[in-house]
This record gives C-alpha cells, sequence and structure tokens, in this order.
C-alpha cells in the first residue's frame, strides 16, 4: 500500500475510532448501567478492530503513528496489502 492510500485511511480509521469513543460517552451519560456495560463491551470490539487495521499502517508508516506510540518495524510479509 502506498503513503497516500495509508495517510486516508489513517485519517478515516481514527475518525471512525473517536466516534465509537464518542457513542460510548453518549450511551454512558443517557441510558441505563445495563445498556451502558452492554454497548461499552461491544462498542470495545469495534475499537479493538480499528486499531488492528491501524496498526499494520502503523507499522508500515512509523510517521502516522500518533506521538508515543511505539510500532514495530514492518514485517517481512508473502505478498503486497
Amino acid at each position: 500500500m502506498n503513503k497516500e492510500i495509508a495517510t486516508e485511511l489513517d485519517r478515516l480509521l481514527r475518525d471512525a475510532f473517536r466516534l465509537v469513543e464518542d457513542s460510548i460517552r453518549l450511551v454512558q451519560e443517557r441510558c441505563s448501567v445495563e445498556e451502558f456495560e452492554f454497548f461499552r463491551t461491544e462498542a470495545g470490539r469495534v475499537a479493538g478492530g480499528i486499531s488492528l487495521l491501524l496498526l499494520p499502517l502503523w507499522e508500515d508508516y512509523p510517521d502516522l503513528a500518533p506521538a508515543g506510540v511505539i510500532v514495530n518495524p514492518p514485517k517481512k510479509r508473502k505478498g503486497k496489502r
């Protein structure tokens, strides 16, 4: 994947992650404890999935990673992503 695509994906996925965080706060503020706990669990899975998409981008292009995030160097892979 080239840097231009990785940069755009980084922006979009970080935006999605922030929206998931915002949705958790909304449910926490306006819903029952039971609804919040369920929602937080499922939203956490979504956020984790987004993180799994971001990490390979940051491994390939460490300059895209947020400050303070340490990423491993790119792994040697068969084929292209």
